[in-house]
């Protein structure tokens, strides 16, 4: 799962509620690929922080950068709460809560 469709899973588990049909699985579907994901990145020599260890990038300056943007992410979410999720790929209509449609009678 690419980022994308992580950001629609999650506006879809947050507009929902425990009560709902698949929820359990959403939430279990995101989780595994979210740690397949980090799995990929973590990946010795050709993941994403081993690239970024070649590269010869301060890595102790971007992540005090990283520190910062998250602190003033952090600092939004409180005061305007969360923003709807802006995909890159995926287009059209937000998630809507609703029932899923039935196959074949299914």
């Amino acid at each position: 799962m690419e980022h994308d469709g992580a950001k629609m899973l999650i506006a879809e588990i947050e507009a929902g509620s425990p009560e709902d049909d698949f929820y359990d699985a959403k939430v279990s579907v995101l989780s595994e690929e979210i740690k397949h994901h980090v799995r990929e990145e973590e990946k010795r020599g050709d993941g994403m922080f081993a690239q970024a260890k070649k590269s010869g990038i301060d890595l102790a300056a971007l992540g005090a950068r990283l520190l910062e943007r998250k602190k003033a992410l952090l600092e939004e979410f409180t005061a305007e709460g969360l923003r709807p999720p802006m995909t890159r790929t995926v287009t059209g209509p937000a998630p809507k809560k609703g029932p899923l449609p039935t196959f074949g009678g299914r």
